[in-house]
């Protein structure tokens, strides 16, 4: 790839009235929110719920202005074959194709599918509270959406319109770049009609939010790495390494799998010579330090302590391949002393009468609390030792879980409510969640009458043969996007541009299969997203990027070189079939 790049972007002074103008319009955004307070103060851990959900978006608000502004302003003066400049009109042009299919969704669907965790999330974020459980960092967001627009389900438009950015984005760049327009129409095409992508997108949960994340860090990567390809210098700007410590770190805030890119990350930008390795350092420590702000100074202030909660994640974790191997009959020398230790802790019964691969019932069935750490530390010495012992049966388990979170299980849950027009709501949502639910004016009878019948219908046929109704059972099939994303990793040495990027998506879903305590399509959203860009990628750099000859600048590589360098946009690149 060549040798490592000179550091001119080190030199660069960013200009002040930018970032000031970034404040500002943060600024703005605070104001407006105190004025949504309530009239009577909630009690002292609400109060900083309000504040911290005001200052979140505000802050969310700043750095959107910022790197909105900086492509058109800063970054303008420097040549950066990859800016959004050279290419806007045709990025505006997908982005409204692409917002409207799944706008359309989102209001056919409306108010979106509430599962259980999701009438948990508008319960507590209506009273004030955020649920560890649940993701803190997502319950100070919900509650900020929600409190400044009056609609629990704008955090899924605003997941629909972000989605749009990055889909368009990606798209646009490919086919700026080169990519054949024909080509680049039929995976368009293939986007806007896949019926997963739809629903996984209206989602009411946060593991969409931590999938548009994953994709983002994704995406930075692609646009550094074809920077690089195309200029012969590092591809990384002044707003690069901010922009996937912030990333990373907030990832890693809403699932735990995501901690696979606090590592990823820097690894791969020393690999591919973006960085030296003190820099690459830095970024791990700069996410490490994020992390710990977050986890310590922020989380604490907002959450009633309760002891058990750092055991009970783990013992959520331990249910499913437990309750495997003891209904598959595991081998073990000890069979009472087994059944006493897991006993101590969850009903032995249970894991062996009524395990169920998918899902971990015994966890909200029977538990026998409390959970200490002494019980705990027993349980966990029992796994290692019964996987040690039972390796097959453990890899089953995780084979099989993985699997059904690549829609291959009927008994996997879908991530909507089937049949939800038809059913009763009592029996859906619980009688207190179809209350909770009527409260906030989330009737799913205010969708527009011909639009939902027909989003309904793609819903339920999509899904597996279930209640004696047929169904298009291929479109909930993540095998294609598994295999496609490892495909590309394996070719790192000719395709390394689309390795690196599919290498952040695929280090976290190797994690989720490693540790998924269930099997839900959303843990994976990501990975559904990449299979249907994974192609296009792979088209363009083998067809367009590597038949161009590395550009050398007159400055310092990226947005990040000298002021006078030209802005030159890479007209000399023709499209390839």
């Amino acid at each position: 790839m060549g040798g490592l790049a000179p550091s001119g972007w080190r030199r660069f002074q960013p200009e002040l009235w930018l970032a000031l103008g970034a404040l500002c319009v943060g600024g703005i955004v605070f104001g407006l929110m105190r004025l949504t307070w309530p009239s009577t103060p909630p009690p002292e851990l609400g109060q900083r719920l309000l504040q911290t959900s005001d200052m979140l978006l505000a802050l969310v608000a700043s750095v959107l202005t910022f790197v909105t502004a900086w492509p058109f302003t800063v970054g303008a003066r420097r040549e950066d074959p990859v800016s959004v400049r050279h290419r806007w009109r045709a990025f505006l042009c997908l982005w409204g194709l692409f917002a409207a299919i799944f706008l359309a969704w989102w209001v056919g669907e409306w108010p979106g599918h509430y599962i259980s965790d999701s009438r948990a999330s508008l319960r507590v974020s209506s009273q004030f509270q955020v649920d560890p459980w649940l993701s803190t960092f997502w319950g100070i967001w919900a509650h900020a959406l929600h409190r400044a627009t009056g609609q629990f389900s704008t955090t899924t438009l605003f997941n629909v319109l972000v989605f749009s950015v990055l889909l368009a984005d990606f798209f646009s760049l490919l086919l700026h770049l080169g990519l054949s327009r024909k080509v680049g129409g039929f995976f368009i095409a293939l986007v806007v009609t896949s019926i997963p992508l739809g629903l996984l997108v209206i989602f009411v949960s946060h593991d969409i939010l931590n999938a548009l994340l994953r994709l983002g860090v994704a995406l930075i990567l692609l646009r550094a790495m074809v920077r690089r390809t195309l200029t012969g210098r590092s591809g990384v700007t002044p707003i690069t390494l901010p922009a996937l410590v912030l990333l990373t770190a907030t990832a890693t805030f809403l699932r735990g799998d995501s901690l696979a890119l606090v590592l990823y990350v820097p690894v791969v930008l020393v690999l591919s010579r973006q960085v030296r390795l003190a820099l690459a350092v830095a970024v791990l420590v700069g996410t490490v330090g994020l992390m710990q702000v977050f986890r310590r100074g922020v989380e604490p202030r907002l959450i009633v302590f309760w002891p058990e909660i750092t055991q009970r994640y783990t013992l959520s974790l331990l249910l499913n391949p437990l309750g495997f191997m003891v209904t598959n009959h595991y081998f073990t020398v000890d069979p009472e002393g087994d059944k006493a230790v897991m006993d101590a802790v969850v009903a032995y019964s249970c894991l062996r009468d009524r395990y169920v691969l998918e899902e971990s019932p015994c966890y909200w069935e029977a538990l026998h609390p409390p959970v200490t750490p002494e019980k705990m530390a027993e349980l966990k010495k029992l796994y290692v030792r019964m996987a040690l012992d039972n390796p097959a049966l453990l890899f089953s388990n995780r084979v099989i879980t993985f699997a059904g979170t690549l829609g291959l299980s009927v008994r996997a849950p879908p991530p909507f409510i089937f049949g939800r027009e038809v059913a009763d709501a009592d029996v859906v949502y619980s009688a207190e969640g179809a209350r909770l639910l009527a409260e906030h004016g989330l009737d799913p009878a205010k969708a527009p009458r011909a639009l939902a019948r027909f989003t309904h219908w793609l819903r339920d046929a999509s899904w597996t043969v279930t209640r004696g109704r047929s169904s298009l059972y291929f479109p909930w099939n993540g095998v294609p996007a598994l295999l496609l994303t490892l495909w590309l990793v394996s070719r790192w040495r000719s395709l390394p541009v689309s390795a690196v990027t599919a290498g952040a998506v695929l280090a976290p879903a190797f994690m989720v299969f490693l540790a998924a305590p269930a099997s839900h399509p959303s843990y994976v959203t990501d990975l559904w997203v990449f299979g249907h860009l994974a192609l296009p990628l792979a088209w363009f750099e083998a067809r367009v990027l590597r038949a161009r000859p590395a550009v050398q600048p007159p400055s310092a590589g990226g947005e990040g070189g000298d002021a006078g360098a030209l802005d030159v946009a890479p007209a000399h690149l023709r499209h390839n079939g």
